[in-house]
């Protein structure tokens, strides 16, 4: 089987980490670099194309993203192949694939069909990524076209800097338990920890608390120092979130919860009334 992994030359660490744990020993492999910064994915598709035509590969990987997101769905539509967006996971020689399915509660593997395979990658904690592709790769470059003649103007949002969490070295991830417990509460709580709080999907979607603080696998991926999870049970899509930090504690009243298996250290309590008695401590 022949695999062609298209990136940017600034994508290949992450591309390379992927390859490291993707199970793709049997595979020829190829990188098909771009050359160059494409504004819309109208700008890659006729080059993927004939790339593609001159030299036919069974299944292309896309970096993870928006961009990688469409980039695979549109090619294999002209390609008269097959897609699947956010993969985790590929067995070539088997022809499955696993993504996050269900709001990402559960693991879905997804036998594939039409060829050839389009993929795009599934966001991955920034960490433990400098690993670079194999140098005997052969190399192929993809040339971005010139904006179409449709394209009225691009507008690119700018973003004011990377959000506190992501350089947070102590968070708190609070998740549906101790309902009592209000936004206020628990801000106050995280100053006093010298935290940044983040937040489970349940209770982000309970009502109340910043989306822009949502931790896991559709939120926030971390590896802070030090990461306190209080009330949260231990759900998969919420530890993909923390799973890289140095040093986890768990608190929650549930002796038997699947967040202590997960944790360096756990304690069995109410999570406010044990994180009050650590603030107070942190306070003198």
């Amino acid at each position: 089987m022949k695999i062609a992994m298209v990136m940017t030359a600034g994508e290949s660490a992450a591309m390379g980490h992927w390859l490291a744990t993707a199970s793709l020993a049997d595979a020829e492999l190829e990188r098909w670099i771009i050359d160059g910064e494409a504004e819309v994915a109208q700008q890659l598709l006729e080059a993927l194309v004939a790339q593609w035509r001159q030299t036919p590969v069974d299944m292309l990987i896309f970096p993870a993203g928006m961009l990688g997101d469409e980039l695979a769905t549109r090619l294999a539509w002209r390609l008269q192949g097959g897609s699947v967006c956010q993969v985790l996971a590929v067995n070539a020689r088997e022809g499955w694939v696993t993504k996050s399915h269900w709001g990402n509660a559960l693991i879905a593997t997804l036998e594939v069909a039409g060829w050839p395979l389009c993929l795009s990658l599934a966001r991955q904690p920034g960490v433990n990524t400098s690993i670079d592709l194999p140098v005997e790769m052969t190399t192929r470059h993809i040339a971005p076209a010139a904006l179409p003649d449709w394209l009225i103007s691009v507008e690119n949002v700018e973003h004011s800097g990377a959000h506190p969490l992501l350089e947070a070295k102590q968070v708190l991830v609070v998740g549906q338990g101790g309902e009592g417990v209000d936004a206020d509460n628990i801000t106050a709580l995280a100053q006093r920890l010298s935290a940044e709080v983040g937040y489970s999907r349940a209770r982000v979607m309970n009502g109340g608390y910043d989306v822009e603080r949502l931790i896991g696998i559709s939120g926030h991926l971390l590896a802070p120092e030090l990461c306190i999870v209080a009330g949260a049970s231990g759900a998969a899509a919420l530890m993909a979130g923390v799973r890289d930090s140095r040093f986890i504690v768990a608190v929650n009243r549930d002796a038997s919860a699947p967040v202590f298996t997960q944790a360096d250290v756990g304690i069995v309590d109410d999570w406010p009334a044990v994180l009050e008695a650590l603030a107070a401590c942190a306070d003198t």
